[in-house]
């Protein structure tokens, strides 16, 4: 499997056009069109595969899609732990409004009271996009 190949089987050019609109910081040409609906279905089909841990570890990503995925990807990462080196890893990559707010892993709501003793102890000063996808989520 290539994700790049399923992202682009999934290409809207009608919505890339809109997205281009809502996203001016992001290239048109670096818009593939996928819509959300469908990049969250990709997502937990192929969270498993081992293609995938590849994705993630391939950053910086071309695509402003590959982005959305990969933070719809995060969002379905089971182990805390995890999930967070992967959040960590793809932050400094996120340059848009829309790759931060799809990010809501599912983790994050069943330790909230795990997170609320790191944020106390201070693990999020530096980091407090970290914190607000926490909480957020």
């Amino acid at each position: 499997m290539n994700i790049k190949e399923e992202l682009l089987a999934l290409q809207d050019i009608s919505y890339a056009d809109f997205q281009a609109k809502l996203t001016p910081n992001i290239p048109r040409d670096l818009l593939i069109g996928v819509r959300v609906p469908e990049a969250r279905k990709l997502a937990k089909r192929i969270i498993g595969d081992p293609e995938t841990s590849k994705f993630l570890r391939d950053l910086p990503h071309k695509y402003y899609d590959e982005n959305i995925l990969h933070g719809l990807l995060i969002s379905e990462i089971k182990d805390y732990d995890a999930c967070i080196v992967a959040v960590d890893e793809f932050l400094p990559y996120v340059d848009n409004w829309a790759v931060c707010d799809i990010m809501s892993p599912k983790i994050f709501k069943k330790i909230k009271k795990h997170f609320w003793k790191k944020l106390k102890n201070g693990r999020h000063r530096k980091r407090p996009i970290l914190a607000a996808l926490e909480l957020r989520s």
